[in-house]
């Protein structure tokens, strides 16, 4: 059957074909342009051009914007033969600069694109000031009674806005790109609209540049913020600030946006923030960087981000361990602000492909005051692609095999979105298939009894490692403005995956283990303005998440003694199914009480409910085959405990957050969340019998000082708790003696709670071209009663709380250097100690040396079209030390490691495709992960080698 099949090569090659018909049927006109490098300020820029091309354009136009405004369109004129011309008055010709594009109008009415594009318009720097009292023009709603326009007072030549301008909203995920036109149709155009056409923006500060302006002033493109790359949980705009700013503050410094393109950043407070007013340790990339970083996946990305680790558990799922400590349920994982992890176990589906994803944001330390339960280590939110128009991507390449062919991977994207008037439709996909790296497993727990069986020679190994995988990710939505100061957003997605386990359950090979996880997400939100200074949103979401995990923990032909019913022709198998159910509501505002002042307030439920659990063996509690998986004698029924009970978990929540800013150097941010969370109830033998709600008080304090233009510095406190989760409390493992060193349930559990204390600066100089930025934090941690897994006797054994805490403690650091658009290099380090505190003095550290991660990137261009990218991830040896006695014979070293990702990426080619080669582990350096049992598994777990990649984009 697989013979049958057409060659990936061959498949590659017909998608590439298909995708490119569309846009090769066009024969789309051109216009032949130079454009200036420089401008004087306030002085009329002239822009001629010379149209090419059979196609028929019945119009010329050019669009343009200054800083803080949207596009403004003017028309070209007919000089003579093709040659065109246009003005751009001298009040849109102000420092740092302005940027424009043309188009043309078909006879049909369709707008063609000649030159550049709204998200790669021509950059022409401003040198220079020029007097101005105008306000730049911001798409925000205005005032009852507005002032006439300041670019028609300032202006020498008619202009005029391209589309009117829409009522202030808050941007949801199903806003992020739309076309903010409503008397005229989406402009039909190959590249996305432009952000201040999609978006609407709050009134800014003389001489400050909005975020388009932003890229601008950093020579960065600025797709990277647009309008669809905004964090799905951006809310209301900020107040308008004075209009006359202080003069030292160039816009260069307040626009500044080094370090992957962190110069707002909504995680932290709810809302978009510059970087010098966000409370938070965080960092956000955008297309370009991801792109620029060799990414496939969102674990790549955050492997590179400081103070984060990425690991693989033996059963192939990809794990993040946040400043030394590693725990799925503590680390939140939001796709467009909707939770992802599981009610059950904590884990999530999180490791999705790239292509389609507009922004990875990361907020480092506790995020309880804003989002409750779970965010509790760190916070994650993936924001999808919803810019207006269509993108395509498609991939495909592989690991060498052992049998020296290629284990192929492939994979296809798409998204796109389309304004029909107040209406929008969006949607994404994801296709990816994998073979996967193979590696030799050379010992496992039953490495003896398969050799005295003889099922293996004695040099061989006892296994390889499985990597195959397929996901298939869907994600369709609406927006609607059903009134003018109201809209609705619906989303819907399906996630599925189905892969092999990397190794297997535990200590043991498994090439017959099947993983299943299918998720199902919904959420409808409305938000209404209810005047200048209150907006109102009601949320409704809902999520369904199914797993079926199959783990081969013998081999085929493997016995457990010398009885025909003790020989498994199929292997010892055992299987674990789970559904879980959650919805929830929450209402929120966004109240401006006064200026430079925003209060957020909300409230939210939700019911959590396990509404499956099986769990199956095909062998008896005394290792004898059965006829069929079946559920092991004296289990415990988790849905039944308590009446069913203690499969329910009711939350309810209130928070308040207050951002102030003092003084124009000094911001205040203020927090509180109150929380209950229902818990079983349990008498003196452990034995739940019924719940109860605990209640959480978690605060946060962020106070941000620009001490100068340059220099900001950040001093941070907050609480987080969160709960155990349901796996960890009820569910029970049947003791055998081919399972043990597994850990199960304790319904004595109690919340675990953290105290983080942060403290940062940051630094942003420019000379010339150059800029560099600089950034370092330090933080202290404080775990009371964290819920942590340590074996003590190698049997099965209850996961508890550790009663005397936890400390962790390091130090952060970043720089980033950019010389021009296409050059910069960029460098993180982070070193962290952890302590528990409930062993003695000499083995209280988690690791016998310091955790200690270093991460490098350079790209650079080769000539005008082709630009390398290097990037250098490193991390030191790591030992463990012991928590028991037990580990004292599980002592493992994981050595140290270097791993370089190259890629060689062209720029835009006719502005539809682009292409990309990258080599992952170019050198094919040893990676290694931690296992359960190190003292039954020498080796630990083998990760990836050497892979390579050709992935083709598109864009229309």
């Amino acid at each position: 059957m697989k013979s049958a099949l057409p060659s990936p090569p061959t498949v590659l090659f017909a998608l590439v074909l298909l995708a490119a018909l569309p846009v090769s049927a066009q024969e789309q006109a051109s216009l032949l342009h130079t454009a200036p490098a420089q401008a004087e300020p306030g002085a009329t820029l002239v822009v001629d051009g010379v149209l090419t091309g059979t196609q028929r354009i019945q119009r010329v136009v050019i669009r343009y914007r200054g800083p803080g405004e949207p596009y403004s369109e003017a028309p070209m004129e007919l000089q003579y033969g093709d040659l065109y011309r246009g003005v751009i008055p001298g009040g849109n010709v102000v420092p740092p600069g302005v940027e424009y594009y043309m188009e043309g109008y078909t006879p049909d009415g369709d707008r063609v694109p000649l030159f550049k594009s709204a998200t790669r318009p021509v950059r022409v720097i401003v040198v220079g000031q020029v007097p101005s009292t105008r306000t730049p023009l911001s798409t925000s709603r205005p005032a009852p009674e507005p002032a006439p326009s300041p670019r028609a007072t300032a202006s020498a030549a008619p202009a005029r806005t391209s589309e009117p301008e829409p009522v202030a909203r808050r941007p949801e995920p199903a806003r992020k790109g739309a076309s903010a036109s409503k008397g005229e149709s989406a402009p039909k155009t190959a590249e996305p609209a432009p952000k201040a056409e999609s978006r609407p923006e709050p009134t800014r500060k003389t001489g400050s540049s909005d975020d388009a302006m932003a890229a601008l002033s950093a020579d960065l493109p600025p797709d990277t913020e647009s309008a669809s790359s905004r964090p799905a949980l951006a809310r209301a705009p900020r107040p308008a600030e004075p209009t006359e700013p202080p003069p030292e503050r160039s816009a260069l410094e307040e626009d500044l946006a080094l370090y992957t393109a962190e110069d707002t950043l909504a995680l932290a407070t709810r809302h978009e923030e510059k970087v010098k007013k966000v409370p938070a340790i965080g960092a956000s990339f955008g297309r370009e960087q991801i792109r620029a970083l060799g990414a496939r996946t969102v674990a790549d990305v955050l492997d590179v981000v400081p103070g984060l680790t990425i690991s693989r558990d033996v059963q192939g799922f990809h794990r993040v361990a946040i400043r030394g400590l590693r725990n799925d349920a503590e680390v939140l994982f939001l796709l467009n602000g909707q939770r992802l992890n599981s009610f059950f176990d904590g884990k999530a589906l999180m490791n999705l492909p790239v292509e389609n994803l507009e922004r990875i944001e990361v907020i480092r330390g506790p995020g309880s005051a804003l989002y409750g339960a779970g965010a509790f280590l760190a916070v994650v939110n993936l924001v999808t692609q919803r810019t207006e128009g269509f993108l395509a991507a498609v991939s495909g390449g592989g690991f060498p095999a052992l049998d020296d062919r290629l284990a192929t991977t492939f994979d296809g994207h798409a998204s796109g979105a389309h304004s029909f008037g107040r209406f929008k439709l969006f949607g994404d996909a994801d296709v990816w298939f994998q073979e996967g790296d193979s590696v030799p497993i050379e010992t496992d727990a039953l490495d003896a009894e398969t050799l005295a069986q003889k099922m293996r020679e004695p040099l061989d190994p006892v296994g390889y490692t499985q990597d195959k995988r397929f996901l298939l990710n869907l994600g369709l939505g609406f927006g609607l403005d059903v009134t003018p100061k109201g809209h609705l957003n619906v989303s819907a997605r399906m996630i599925s995956e189905d892969r092999d386990a990397l190794m297997g359950l535990f200590d043991t090979a498994g090439p017959g283990s099947r993983l299943g996880w299918q998720v199902f997400l919904g959420d409808v939100t409305y938000e209404h303005e209810l005047n200048d200074q209150v907006r109102l949103r009601a949320r409704l979401y809902g999520d369904q998440q199914q797993t079926d995990r199959l783990f081969h923990i013998g081999p085929n032909d493997f016995r457990t003694g010398p009885d025909d019913n003790q020989l498994f022709p199929e292997g010892m198998q055992e299987q674990t199914r789970v559904t879980v159910r959650s919805i929830g509501a929450s209402v929120d505002s966004d109240i401006s009480l006064f200026e430079g002042n925003r209060l957020s307030v909300g409230a939210v439920g939700e019911l959590q409910m396990l509404g499956a659990y099986s769990y199956e063996t095909n062998y008896t509690l005394d290792s004898r085959r059965r006829a069929e998986l079946t559920t092991p004698e004296g289990l415990v029924d988790i849905l039944n405990l308590a009446g069913g009970a203690a499969a329910r978990r009711l939350s309810l929540g209130a928070f308040a957050q207050d951002q102030w800013t003092v003084v124009e150097p000094l911001t205040l941010t203020l927090g509180v969340r109150v929380d209950a969370t229902q818990l079983p109830t349990v008498n003196a033998s452990n034995v739940i019998t019924g719940t109860h709600l605990v209640p959480t008080i978690n605060p946060r304090v962020g106070l941000v000082f620009s001490a100068t233009d340059s220099l900001v510095l950040k001093l941070l406190y907050g609480r987080a708790f969160r709960p155990p989760t349901l796996q960890e409390l009820v569910e029970t493992i049947p003791d055998t003696d081919y399972n043990q060193g597994r850990f199960e349930g304790n319904p004595a559990l109690q919340p675990a709670v953290v105290n983080t204390l942060e403290a940062g600066a940051d630094l942003v100089q420019a000379a010339g071209d150059a800029r560099v930025r600089l950034r370092a934090n330090a933080f202290f941690e404080s775990f009371s009663d964290p819920i942590m897994a340590v074996d003590t006797s190698g049997n099965i054994v209850p996961v508890r709380n550790r009663e005397l805490g936890v400390l962790v403690y390091g130090l952060e650091g970043e720089a980033r250097l950019e010389a021009s658009k296409r050059a910069n290099a960029w460098v993180n380090a982070s070193l962290f100690r952890a302590e528990d505190k409930e062993l003695p003095t000499n083995h209280q550290y988690l690791t016998d040396i310091p955790q200690a991660r270093f991460n490098a990137g350079v790209s650079m261009p080769i000539g005008d079209f082709i630009n390398f990218d290097l990037v250098v991830r490193a991390g030191a040896e790591r030992r463990n030390n012991t928590r028991s006695v037990l580990e004292l014979i599980r002592r493992y070293k994981i050595p140290a490691y270097s791993l370089i990702t190259a890629q060689l990426r062209t720029e835009p080619i006719g502005d539809h495709f682009e292409l990309a080669v990258v080599v992952h582990n170019v050198f094919d350096s040893d990676l290694r992960d931690d296992v359960p049992r190190p003292d039954r598994m020498s080796g630990l777990l083998p990760r990836e080698g050497v892979s390579a990649f050709l992935t083709l984009r598109a864009r229309n």
